[in-house]
């Protein structure tokens, strides 16, 4: 675009056959289906046998592998705080995409009839990419399925960032997420929207444009519809509304509109208990993250740190003067330390997909995990309050902020990885296995015995909490839990307790290493046929 995307973006998809290709087995697929819908008598259907259904909802999400997704985003200095920590993650899902996107905030303008307007230049992702390539050779002696940063390069696609909304031009990036689209691969795949929604609007408006008014368009939406779940952080473009979900109304959205905010600028003022506030703080986040680390750690961005960003004109990081403190104090809340956390409002939508952690938070939205916890409506999910076990009453971030502590240790974990070449050096998280299985169907009155296995690999002295996540399941009672504190739990399943009620118990597994990492499972308990005897 105007010479200003670096060599190393790709090349482009202008050969319409070679996502026409990729897609072949969704679009036969369809083609046949409908085909033989037209053809079939009407008569003579085979007797089928179907197994009856489970009491309880199944879950939505279900992948064979790691939670495909992709990564689009504004750039936005917030964005740039979050790429850290995704990179740190990258081998925890299955990224297909890093796409630049505008959205009501940030857009670069066409050099004519539309200004710039406080867009960060595009190279920044390959600066942090490189940053990731440093560390590389140390983050894979900890963990297996780190992306190589060629991979990683080689995913990275300009959108449509010419202006707030545009969806009208076909650009690389929105033929990278049509491609992903139309990949033929059943399991879900997630789309992160970090800044506008427009370029995925792009992408799906280039398939509609495409397979619209063929014999096989219903069955291709219908796929489509199923497998695309968009994360969408905020509303800050118009696309969502406009194009998407008229055109679209059966895909998924996961709003988070309002719980991204206790990890966004304004945290201070969002209720982050203290002692989650803590780990938010710049006595936290210098030493165990920015300073004394890899290339990429210190890439992140603390208040007052004095770094500098290429936005587009002379380097400038609007927190990141020590001289504007007092004045952001006024603005977000204060007092501001050197090195607070700045902002990370689009952290939910990747840690949202970490299985890793046994929290299960990728299989429905409704479950909870590090990345929020979210309640069904017609459209999808939307921002879920959570029961402050304390008050008894309903916290609108508490989804959110209860995992603070968890999430900030095992990235600091993660940070000393990329700067610790030997793998006994750090620290890693514990292994756990609840014997009974996680997924429990058990009559109402029935005695429940949850049996934990554990080991560190660091020999590293576990604790043990188990515990009820009231919200997260649809029985609305509390159940007492016995040994909460050991390796055995019991509970009674309540006697008041419907058929198809779910009751979730999370096992939280904690060593004393430095830091403190902490991991996790989580029980799914259905209350199955009748009432049973009171034992």
């Amino acid at each position: 675009m105007n010479g200003i995307i670096p060599a190393h973006v790709g090349s482009t998809f202008s050969q319409r056959t070679s996502s026409t290709k990729r897609a072949t087995s969704l679009v036969a697929m369809a083609c046949a289906v409908a085909t033989a819908a037209c053809l079939a008598p009407a008569a003579a259907a085979a007797p089928v046998e179907v197994a009856s259904a489970p009491a309880h909802s199944p879950k939505p999400f279900v992948n064979e592998g790691k939670p495909r997704t992709i990564i689009t985003t504004d750039g936005e200095i917030d964005d740039l705080e979050s790429f850290v920590r995704a990179l740190y993650y990258a081998n925890e899902v299955s990224l297909e995409g890093i796409v630049l996107s505008s959205s009501k905030f940030h857009w670069k303008g066409n050099g004519d009839d539309v200004p710039w307007f406080n867009w960060t230049d595009e190279q920044w992702v390959f600066d942090y990419i490189d940053a990731y390539a440093e560390e590389y050779p140390n983050l894979i002696k900890h963990a297996k399925g780190y992306p190589s940063p060629e991979t990683l390069r080689s995913l990275v696609k300009v959108g449509n960032i010419e202006n707030v909304g545009e969806m009208e031009k076909v650009t690389e990036g929105s033929e990278l997420i049509k491609e992903a689209i139309l990949k033929d691969d059943p399991d879900r795949l997630f789309i992160q929207v970090w800044g506008g929604p427009n370029t995925t609007a792009r992408a799906l408006k280039s398939i509609e444009e495409e397979y619209a008014g063929t014999p096989g368009w219903p069955a291709i939406q219908a796929e489509i519809s199923r497998k695309v779940v968009l994360y969408n952080i905020l509303d800050q473009d118009p696309t969502l509304g406009s194009y998407i979900r008229p055109n679209w109304p059966d895909i998924k959205v996961i709003d988070n509109l309002t719980q991204f905010e206790s990890l966004a600028y304004s945290w201070r003022r969002a209720g982050v208990p203290a002692d989650q506030a803590a780990y938010l703080k710049g006595s936290f986040i210098g030493p165990n993250i920015i300073t004394d680390h890899g290339p990429l750690a210190s890439k992140y961005i603390g208040f007052g740190d004095g770094k500098t960003l290429n936005m587009g004109r002379p380097a400038e990081n609007f927190v990141a003067d020590p001289t504007w403190m007092s004045f952001y104090e006024g603005i977000f809340g204060g007092p501001i330390d050197t090195y607070d956390f700045v902002s990370e409002g689009d952290s939910p939508s990747f840690m949202a997909l970490f299985d890793f952690n046994g929290l299960r938070s990728s299989e429905d939205p409704s479950w909870g995990g590090w990345g929020g916890r979210f309640e069904a409506t017609s459209t999808g999910w939307a921002d879920a309050p959570d029961t402050d076990m304390a008050t008894g009453e309903l916290d609108a971030n508490l989804a959110q902020t209860r995992w603070i502590s968890a999430f900030q240790r095992d990235f600091a974990a993660r940070a000393d990885w990329g700067s610790t070449p030997r793998y006994e050096d750090a620290n890693h998280l514990p292994l756990t296995k609840v014997a009974s299985g996680l997924d429990l169907s058990r009559k109402a009155g029935a005695t429940v015995v949850l049996s934990a296995v554990g080991k560190d690999p660091d020999g590293d002295r576990l604790t043990y909490r188990w515990w009820q996540y009231l919200d997260a399941g649809t029985y609305e009672g509390t159940v007492p839990i016995s040994g909460a504190d050991t390796t055995q739990a019991k509970l009674r399943v309540p006697i008041d307790a419907q058929p198809g009620d779910t009751i979730h118990i999370i096992l939280e597994v904690t060593d004393d290493g430095s830091p403190a990492l902490t991991t996790y499972e989580r029980v799914v308990l259905t209350v199955s046929g009748s009432k049973g005897k009171h034992r």
